[in-house]
């Protein structure tokens, strides 16, 4: 069954203390936002994506919130992985 999608305001909002291993994957116009950059918060110890996210028009708006949630180390995707991803931050 499908989580209802929490679309947050800032990634400040969010309560991470629930989560072992906090990311922040950032996408560049997915699919279901075509529109937008969108960040979502994934469970990495599971490498499993929450229904939290944020969206901004830029990719600067989103680096500026995710920063301001205590996020430092950005990392490049992976080979391989989905075009859409931009990057994944990690405290």
């Amino acid at each position: 069954m499908q989580q209802q999608e929490k679309l947050m305001e800032s990634m400040r909002q969010v309560d991470f203390s629930d989560l072992s291993f906090p990311l922040i994957v950032v996408y560049r116009k997915p699919k279901d936002y075509p529109d937008a950059y969108v960040a979502r918060v994934w469970e990495g110890a599971r490498n499993l994506p929450t229904n939290t996210l944020i969206k901004r028009e830029t990719l600067q708006e989103i680096r500026k919130d995710i920063k301001a949630a205590g996020f430092t180390i950005r990392l490049e995707p992976a080979e391989g992985e989905d075009p859409v991803i931009v990057e994944t931050w990690l405290r």
